[in-house]
């Protein structure tokens, strides 16, 4: 076989074969200024680099990576409201949360086109998470995520079917979501 035809196929093979991904996490990290500490003796998570084009490329990364180490804030509220919206779907929720700790958490929420209801209460749950967003869950596959978005507290349902009048009702769940200036709820 000439050298011409073999170069290809080397091409190709050579380009085929991969390199292991770096263990180190510095191989992530953006390059540090030469004033800054060695990665060793800062704690905080960083950003990876951004591809050219990309999206996380046009993004002010100082503001952004000072928003990754800050983490987020614990969440502490203690709350109740009704709710009820103009095609009949309504409910009610109850909830108590200190320094991203659930103390209490009970919603009831019916559901007028699947003619049911569901509800949620925290008795059973385990709290598996406390950030970014707290995470409660159930030996029968119920997940609650609670989270805060600037002013507004979200409370979302997944895999919790079983807690519903019949399994088509939790179709038809939506995030409760709490409106911490007003009080208002949805």
């Amino acid at each position: 076989m000439t050298a011409h035809r073999l170069l290809p196929a080397l091409l190709l093979l050579a380009a085929c074969t991969s390199t292991p991904p770096a263990t180190e996490p510095e191989a992530l990290a953006p390059a540090p200024a030469a004033s800054a500490p060695p990665a060793a003796a800062t704690a905080a998570p960083s950003l990876p680099r951004a591809k050219p084009g990309s999206l996380l490329g046009k993004v002010d990364r100082s503001k952004l990576n000072a928003q990754v180490r800050q983490g987020g804030k614990p969440i502490n509220i203690s709350h109740r409201c009704s709710f009820r919206n103009e095609t009949g779907y309504k409910g009610s929720t109850q909830v108590d949360i200190a320094n991203s700790e659930v103390r209490r958490l009970a919603t009831s929420i019916e559901v007028p086109l699947a003619s049911g209801y569901c509800n949620f209460d925290n008795a059973g749950f385990r709290q598996t998470a406390r950030s970014p967003a707290i995470e409660l869950r159930h030996a029968d596959g119920c997940t609650v995520r609670i989270w805060d978005q600037g002013p507004q507290l979200t409370i979302s349902y997944s895999a919790c079917a079983a807690r519903c009048s019949s399994p088509e009702v939790f179709k038809y769940i939506w995030p409760v979501l709490i409106d911490q200036p007003s009080g208002r709820c949805d």
